[in-house]
């Protein structure tokens, strides 16, 4: 049995099919949180953008194209959703964590190198959260998320050299948040 393709389940779901558009929501549901997660750097903001994502994305079904791909379709409804919900908490302090996985011990036995890990995965949650909303969004949908630069600019609505400038400026960000962790000048191998 061939999987129905999404297009063609939003078309059904647009029909009223409410099957179908639980289907969408099922293979779409990890995603739409990354991304939410991503913007706005909390696990609750994040569910509430998720959930109102697909909330809009189905009173919008009656004006999705199916013959355009559904999936950066509804990124760019969690994306702008996500925004809605990050200015909405705007007031209330933001934190950001990198994902909820466990973290599993190291294996070494050397305690040193298990501080030094603890230690390097901390400087990055820093660094990432640290960066403003939109090179931290830019650079979980390329590096989380693998998309193109062209998927990325139809998601966030702007233009793919932006795209590409914010990625640059993000991994600029993190590299030199990471340096000066490391004593090191920013930019620079350190001496």
């Amino acid at each position: 049995m061939r999987e129905v393709r999404d297009e063609a389940l939003a078309e059904l779901a647009a029909e009223g099919d409410l099957d179908a558009f639980e289907e969408l929501v099922n293979r779409h549901r990890a995603a739409v949180y990354r991304m939410a997660r991503a913007v706005t750097g909390s696990h609750a903001d994040a569910d509430d953008a998720a959930q109102e994502t697909f909330i809009r994305a189905y009173r919008s079904l009656g004006s999705y194209d199916a013959s355009r791909p559904f999936r950066p379709w509804l990124r760019k409804i969690a994306h702008n959703t996500s925004l809605n919900v990050l200015r909405a908490a705007a007031g209330r302090a933001r934190r950001f964590s990198t994902g909820e996985a466990p973290q599993h011990p190291d294996p070494s036995p050397n305690p040193e190198a298990a501080m030094e890990g603890r230690e390097s995965r901390r400087g990055i949650e820093t660094a990432l959260k640290n960066l403003s909303s939109e090179l931290r969004t830019t650079l979980h949908l390329r590096a989380a998320e693998g998309m193109s630069y062209r998927d990325i600019a139809r998601v966030t609505g702007v233009r793919i050299g932006t795209v590409m400038s914010r990625l640059s400026r993000a991994r600029e960000k993190v590299l030199g948040s990471l340096q000066a962790a490391e004593g090191r000048p920013e930019g620079g191998e350190g001496t």
